[in-house]
């Protein structure tokens, strides 16, 4: 089934005419986790995202409503919120991002988010596009639910930071939500990812104290 998943974003890439195309499934806490991206781009987009802990993915998960923004360069309620994703998307070369929430009623799966190098809206076609691919998607996971099955795997990046943060958490003292914040914060500061500077810390050569906080 994931090759199922894999062909529905390949398809929407070229129905809604996007650069890019990144999945994320929701994990047993409500993390967003990459489980397909179309190009070495999209993989950088969906770690940002994901390292910052802020974006159109995000946001779309919280409000269960489409995050659209057909440029970046432009100042709105969205960029405010997340300044540090804009600038750092952008500098990417991602001038448009879409982010639509993959859910079956009020219970939410995932976000399907299609990015562009260009600024510009997507047309009535390609916003219909879009919809039924994220039902088709949603109706795949639930497939994949009903069959006793994960719906995504993992990656082991994602575990890495797990079990680093559960490390800070115990370093500083704190919980785990503020030793996650930490890793996001100190890897955004540092120029990481927050994956490499969690391996850091899992292997011994980085500690976080009660000082810091």
């Amino acid at each position: 089934m994931t090759r199922r998943l894999e062909e529905l974003c390949r398809t929407c890439r070229e129905e809604a005419s996007v650069d890019g195309v990144g999945l994320a499934v929701l994990s047993s806490e409500g993390v967003p986790e990459t489980t397909f991206v179309s190009d070495a781009r999209s993989r950088l987009i969906e770690d940002l995202q994901f390292t910052l802990g802020e974006g159109p993915c995000v946001d779309a998960v919280r409000s269960g409503s489409p995050v659209l923004l057909d440029d970046l360069r432009a100042v709105s309620d969205a960029t405010r919120r997340w300044p540090a994703f804009a600038q750092e998307a952008e500098a990417s070369g991602v001038r448009a991002v879409f982010a639509f929430p993959v859910q079956v009623g009020a219970i939410a799966l995932g976000t399907l988010d299609l990015y562009r190098s260009e600024p510009g809206i997507l047309d009535a076609d390609q916003l219909a596009a879009s919809l039924r691919t994220v039902d088709r998607i949603a109706a795949v996971l639930l497939e994949m639910g009903e069959a006793g099955g994960d719906a995504v795997t993992e990656p082991s990046y994602r575990m890495v930071v797990h079990q680093a943060a559960g490390m800070v958490m115990v370093q500083m003292g704190t919980n785990i939500a503020s030793a996650l914040a930490r890793l996001r914060a100190t890897a955004f500061s540092e120029g990481v990812l927050v994956h490499v500077l969690a391996a850091d810390v899992v292997a011994g050569r980085r500690r976080f104290s009660k000082e810091e906080l």
